[in-house]
């Protein structure tokens, strides 16, 4: 019964998705489906101008997702992903009772993972998400330490009047100068430090009675506490970031801090304890692995002992196991408001700076170069004058209307032959006006996966069938934004044949945008901004331009294909 209702749902999904992609191609603006006066013809000999362009630094401060690891990408260059935040109490003015003792302080901050199989011994399988480079076997050295610098809400520059900005390259300048030098993540486990990796496997916590002993299924303590198979699994987490942290020290930042002012409300707190930094470095060159985590999803914890205050008729009152929550991490949808930094550091390899500096503005190039952080997008001028002109002369004249119109982008798979990882999706944007294009408005289809949305609007890599399955190309809808270009409105105005920005993206609903650090010039306008969610993925891919130097690569050039219906006069 499961089975042939998985069947009828999948057809039906599929049939909608056709009826969806059907209804896109056939915007004619006019009823001539079955119209034997009619016919479709193809024009793919539009004049495209295609260049790289580097983004240099970037904003990456208070994003919904960050990037922690150590990532080497064979064409691109290394990354290094360190993170800072801001720490606030889970309820403010806290009190501790008596002569309060932690007993352990953990973070966790669980991965993207998906369920695969559940074992006989109970034992979750599960797949990891969002993690590049070699995973388990990728170590990097992980210190945790605190953060000295205060983040500010406002900028001082402005007045206060505006939110502050902080940019990918600022750990060296306001960052280190005022971290510490306390090792917080000083577990003996160096899976938590100096040879840390993000494993797949499932976590547990253990039952425990109110001293903090494991005790079996009945209550009673386990005569042998380091005997791991004895214990009684309480609670199951998934995949994560697991660290035991320093007690000493937060138990003079936190538990010790009560009379002093400092923990009476979360404005003084984040002025007190100004964070934690989470610092990654090489232990061997070109091993590590990177992966996007969802800070604000963290569950940060200090268990400790304390008591009710003596007194003479109770001068030893018992002491009892309690458990006190800071938070972490930025998320806009919600109240929690910790500022955040991802300080992303680069060394890119020679031949992709190369690449990206090489690119002609003016004719176009033969390679496009696109990549997530402070990497680099690509700009599209679509159309000459004179064929701007005659092709609106022609609509205008001769009744052609438009059916369906897209870009396709090749990979070039000699430059990405050893990449492990190739973005899953780019995105492309009116870079003019930093603003979506009518298609990406227009598509409400969805997928199974939300990165899978706006189907119909396309982006998403087409791979080949057989193993490795390496990407072959990326195709993009802009039928909405190209009759826009070309057909007169009812005012008798066009829309701007404004610049088309391409870029890599982690999710296609994020559409919002981040500051450069310093605007970039994209053949005469100034590009300021580039969208959030380039910013968000670590991953780049080399594309074919609209220039081809080697005849062979013909069929593989930028093309943009419009599909147009035309009077036979017939």
């Amino acid at each position: 019964m499961k089975k042939s209702f998985l069947k009828i749902f999948s057809l039906l999904f599929l049939f909608v998705l056709l009826i969806s992609c059907d209804k896109d191609f056939n915007s004619l603006d006019s009823d001539v489906i079955g119209d034997d006066h009619f016919d479709l013809e193809l024009y793919d000999d539009a004049s495209l101008v295609a260049y790289s362009k580097a983004t240099g630094v970037v904003q990456t401060n208070n994003l919904p997702l960050n990037a922690l690891g150590v990532y080497k990408n064979d064409f691109f260059g290394t990354t290094k992903a360190h993170f800072v935040t801001q720490v606030e109490l889970g309820s403010e003015n806290p009190s501790f009772g008596y002569n309060p003792v932690i007993d352990s302080v953990y973070l966790y901050v669980p991965y993207f993972s998906e369920l695969k199989s559940t074992e006989t011994s109970g034992e979750r399988v599960y797949q990891l998400d969002s993690i590049y480079g070699n995973a388990e076997i990728g170590k990097f050295r992980l210190k945790v330490l605190e953060n000295g610098y205060y983040l500010r809400d406002f900028d001082p520059a402005d007045n206060l009047q505006t939110s502050q900005k902080y940019f990918n390259d600022d750990k060296a300048t306001k960052i280190d100068p005022f971290k510490g030098s306390e090792l917080l993540n000083n577990s003996s486990n160096i899976a938590q430090n100096d040879e840390f990796y993000f494993s797949k496997k499932e976590l547990y916590i253990y039952k425990t009675n109110g001293a903090g002993l494991y005790v079996d299924s009945n209550g009673a303590v386990l005569s042998d506490q380091n005997n791991v198979t004895l214990r009684v699994i309480k609670e199951r987490k998934t995949p994560g970031m697991w660290l035991d942290l320093k007690n000493s020290f937060f138990q003079q930042k936190i538990l010790d801090a009560t009379s002093s002012g400092n923990l009476f409300n979360n404005n003084f707190f984040k002025n007190y304890f100004r964070g934690l930094l989470f610092e990654v470095e090489e232990i061997n060159p070109d091993q590590g692995a990177l992966a996007i985590l969802d800070f604000s999803k963290a569950e940060f914890k200090i268990i400790y002992k304390s008591s009710v205050e003596p007194t003479v008729e109770n001068p030893n009152p018992a002491r009892t196991r309690k458990e006190f929550s800071l938070k972490m991490g930025y998320n806009s949808s919600t109240t929690l408001r910790n500022n955040s930094i991802n300080l992303l550091e680069y060394n890119n390899s020679t031949e992709y700076d190369a690449g990206v500096v090489g690119s002609n503005e003016v004719l176009g190039s033969d390679r496009l170069y696109i990549k997530g952080g402070n990497g680099s997008v690509a700009f599209i001028d679509l159309f000459t004058p004179t064929e701007l002109e005659t092709l609106r002369n022609n609509i205008a004249t001769q009744n052609w209307l438009i059916n369906d119109a897209k870009l396709t982008f090749y990979i070039d798979k000699s430059k990405m032959l050893n990449e492990d990882h190739e973005p899953e999706r780019i995105y492309i944007y009116d870079a003019t006006n930093n603003m979506v294009i009518a298609d990406y408005t227009f598509d409400s289809s969805s997928g199974f996966n939300p990165k899978n949305n706006k189907l119909v609007f396309g982006g998403i890599i087409e791979r080949e069938t057989e193993d490795p399955k390496k990407g072959i190309k990326y195709t993009i809808r802009l039928t909405e934004h190209i009759k826009r270009i070309l057909k007169a409105d009812s005012n008798g105005d066009y829309q701007d044949n404004v610049k088309i920005g391409v870029s890599v993206t982690e999710s296609i609903n994020l559409v919002s945008s981040a500051k450069l650090k310093a605007p970039i010039s994209a053949n005469g306008v100034q590009i300021s901004d580039i969208p959030l969610a380039s910013i968000l993925n670590p991953l780049g891919t080399v594309l074919f331009g609209n220039v081809v130097t080697d005849p062979a690569d013909e069929d593989k050039k930028l093309k943009l294909s419009i599909y147009f219906t035309k009077p036979n006069n017939e």
